[in-house]
């Protein structure tokens, strides 16, 4: 399995997920995902339905401060 995964949204890189023991790191590479920066995502569905959900809507339905890691 890969250590790091492009995350796309609509064909456009909006960031990468760095697989870590307790899930994923999000690492935005978009302005739209910026606000993701640094979260940590119980896996890889997660962070990539979160990233489509800001990108289109701006928001995070789900986002809770228990998405990062301190």
């Amino acid at each position: 399995m890969p250590l790091s995964t492009s995350v796309q949204v609509d064909g456009a890189l909006v960031g990468a997920a760095i697989r870590q023991e307790k899930g994923y790191r999000f690492i935005a590479t978009d302005y739209r995902t910026a606000e993701m920066d640094q979260t940590v995502w119980p896996n890889l569905d997660a962070v990539r339905r979160a990233a489509e959900q800001i990108v289109r809507t701006g928001r995070i339905a789900s986002f809770t401060p228990n998405s990062i890691e301190d």
